[in-house]
């Protein structure tokens, strides 16, 4: 359901100066609709199916295992179970779990681009892709391996900060429904 509204973040995003493909919401998607059909919402659909649930597990996996590392190793120094746990904690969680899908990610948005080459033949040549597995082969034999991880900083601030904030929200109201409950049982 939200892989439409995506794929018109991604255009809106990705037009050039004065001259852009799309006037509004409504003109993007009837062009959209017009020229490539539904299909043309639902370009990058593999790399975000296969993205998501490894990146939601290794938030999980990092937020517990720096949780687990940080009540042992650091609990003598700071104090632990508190907000700035959780905030950190959370922060580098998001973090190195998207190092770990940034290229299904990369592979998503030139995908979501295809077809938009109105947009972007001032710059030169466009580049056309058959599918998840060819773009990560032609950025590699293109670009080398390093474009794999091309918009990493913004990425991981973007991640770093909605996953801290996710896990402290969490954390924190865990602890605040526990402290009701206890103290209706008193």
């Amino acid at each position: 359901m939200a892989q439409p509204v995506d794929i018109l973040r991604t255009r809106f995003v990705a037009q050039l100066g004065d001259e852009r493909a799309y006037r509004n919401m409504r003109h993007a998607v009837q062009c959209i609709w017009q020229v490539e059909g539904l299909t043309g919402f639902y370009r990058g659909l593999s790399p975000t199916l296969l993205q998501i649930f490894p990146h939601a597990g290794l938030q999980f996996f990092f937020y517990h295992t720096l949780r687990s590392a940080w009540d042992t190793s650091l609990s003598q120094v700071l104090p632990t179970g508190g907000l700035v746990e959780s905030l950190l904690c959370g922060g580098l969680a998001g973090a190195g779990a998207k190092v770990c899908v940034l290229p299904l990610d990369l592979a998503k948005k030139r995908l979501q681009v295809q077809g938009f080459e109105k947009a972007w033949s001032k710059l030169g040549q466009t580049q056309r892709y058959s599918g998840l597995l060819d773009v990560l082969r032609q950025v590699y034999k293109r670009e080398g391996v390093t474009a794999l991880f091309k918009g990493t900083t913004p990425s991981l601030l973007k991640a770093a900060c909605s996953v801290s904030l996710i896990f402290t929200t969490y954390e924190q109201t865990c602890q605040a429904l526990l402290y009701i409950l206890q103290s209706q049982q008193s």
